[in-house]
């Protein structure tokens, strides 16, 4: 790298000197971290009620909170309850907080799990369309982004194309998004999105 290159804007000047933007973004994550550990006794009360049993590895499955600095440039959080990831069959569901952008709840099947239950979530898509859900349409099932190239709003596909694009591909994701300016609903939010991925697998 040049000299010029590494010379500070007016603005990174002033930022380099300030430590407390950071120390409150460390804050804001620390508190992100702890919303999502206050969902985790919330999901396994709701899994206690229901009629219909999760599989096996996922009711057993044991919560897994990551964080990092970098998804698109900015830092992350997810929560993976329940989950399972083997290399041909996933079970998941993921919540996940991206800073400057959204929280999201995903739900993400693979394998014999996606052959599972794709025919009980396409019987739930109104369920799914009046919540707000978005179908993934992209070959990598590792972004997390709502972009076009990503994910597509089911009340914006008809059930012929839904159909095409869950036969087509051997994953399945359903997510769906809450702006950060909802920070204090967000939590009673996502926990109602996640009742909702409950009842449109039919459990």
């Amino acid at each position: 790298m040049n000299a010029a290159k590494i010379q500070l804007s007016a603005e990174e000047s002033t930022l380099i000197q300030n430590a407390a933007w950071l120390l409150t973004k460390n804050i804001i994550i620390d508190k992100v971290v702890a919303l999502m550990g206050q969902q985790i006794p919330v999901m396994r009360s709701l899994h206690e009620q229901l009629r219909h049993p999760l599989p096996e590895a996922a009711a057993a499955s044991s919560p897994k909170i990551s964080k990092g600095e970098k998804y698109e440039g900015l830092p992350w959080v997810m929560l993976d309850f329940p989950r399972v990831f083997g290399k041909e069959d996933t079970w998941s569901i993921r919540t996940f907080f991206w800073w400057g952008h959204f929280f999201s709840l995903t739900l993400q099947l693979k394998g014999s799990y996606k052959e599972r239950y794709e025919r009980t979530l396409r019987d739930n898509l109104p369920l799914l369309k009046q919540h707000g859900f978005y179908l993934c349409i992209a070959a990598d099932e590792w972004q997390h982004h709502f972009e076009e190239s990503n994910y597509m709003p089911l009340h914006q596909l008809d059930e012929y194309s839904i159909e095409e694009l869950l036969s087509s591909s051997n994953f399945c994701k359903l997510s769906a998004k809450i702006p950060l300016e909802q920070w204090e609903h967000a939590n009673a939010k996502l926990m109602q999105l996640y009742q909702v991925l409950l009842q449109a697998m039919g459990h």
